[in-house]
């Protein structure tokens, strides 16, 4: 069984090795992965990935047609390749989402068994907060990063609602691969079975787009969610910050977005079923003098990067601000 993932990536580098480790443990065997813009190194551990036959590295066309909006340019793109069609699942999200299946061993086997047929599942993203942290540490995320959203309620605009993400089954006949779901012709609707993350039936006339979010009552988490690891810590923010938005140039990362996004309701830890095994094939991996080289240089750039952004008089005011509210954040009760 062949399980697709599309993921653009840029200055991800230090988190490569546990996303790739975590996912492959899990099921995804076919990962490609498009590249802009970097300047840590991601590109470069992406291709000695390519070349140990880990993973499939592209540079993102967005990076030659200077367009600024890198993550539809790589959906644009991979929708031409026929390789998609040949595969049994396609999947879509990003270097700091995790898949993380509640049901049986964790694996995408698990859940394909326990959603009965299904041939669209769409989870819904758990947002992660700092979990009180303030340093960034080149330890896992699973093991760092505990509390998140609560699992109902409203955090946006009065409104209880998740983002989305999908995995897509051949038989579904997708006819376009988007960042949060297949799309699909009207005539190939009564095709389709599809549930969200607790198995739940859900209309798939939805899926004549996009499938953005849900709202209550259709999301939830028993069977499957999709850990996101948002913001990490408060100086991996600040690094964030930096860099910007994928597809939003004048919409970078800036306290607002860290207040709504450090909510720390709920103790989850679900996913650390994985960490000794992650912990032990990323070592494998590190075996690679290449790859390893690669990784530390990462960490090393990161660690160098939050030296000279807090320098920067803008930068340390949010930087003082969010460890402020970090304080103050009424979660991490346990």
């Amino acid at each position: 069984m062949r399980i697709t993932s599309i993921t653009p990536m840029k200055d991800e580098a230090p988190f490569i090795l546990e996303w790739y480790a975590y996912h492959s443990l899990i099921g995804v065997n076919d990962f490609l992965v498009f590249s802009n813009d970097c300047t840590d190194g991601t590109d470069q551990m992406l291709e000695r990935l390519d070349e140990l036959g880990k993973l499939r590295h592209f540079t993102n066309p967005s990076v030659y047609s200077n367009n600024v909006h890198h993550h539809w340019q790589a959906t644009k793109y991979i929708n031409t390749f026929a390789r998609l069609k040949r595969s049994d699942w396609v999947t879509s999200f990003d270097v700091d989402e995790f898949i993380c299946v509640n049901v049986g061993d964790g694996t995408l086997h698990d859940l394909f068994e326990a959603v009965d047929g299904a041939n669209v599942i769409t989870f819904n993203q758990l947002n992660f907060g700092s979990s009180g942290l303030d340093a960034y540490e080149d330890r896992l995320l699973i093991d760092q990063f505990e509390y998140a959203w609560a699992y109902e309620g409203e955090y946006h605009k009065g409104i209880s609602r998740r983002g989305t993400k999908s995995l897509t089954h051949k038989s579904a006949k997708a006819n376009y691969f988007a960042n949060h779901s297949p799309k699909v012709h009207e005539k190939d609707l009564a095709s389709i079975k599809y549930v969200n993350g607790c198995g739940k039936p859900l209309d798939p006339s939805r899926l004549l787009k996009d499938v953005k979010l849900l709202e209550a009552p259709d999301f939830g988490y028993d069977l499957v969610q999709l850990n996101h690891y948002v913001i990490k810590s408060a100086e991996s923010f600040l690094v964030q910050a930096d860099r910007g938005n994928a597809n939003h140039a004048d919409r970078s990362a800036d306290f607002k977005y860290w207040r709504r996004y450090n909510n720390n309701d709920v103790h989850d830890t679900r996913i650390q079923r994985w960490s000794e095994r992650v912990q032990d094939a990323v070592a494998d991996l590190c075996k690679d003098p290449e790859l390893n080289d690669l990784h530390q240089r990462a960490v090393e750039i990161h660690q160098n990067r939050l030296v000279e952004l807090k320098q920067d008089e803008n930068v340390r005011a949010l930087y003082d601000r969010i460890r402020k509210q970090q304080r103050n954040n009424p979660g991490l009760t346990g």
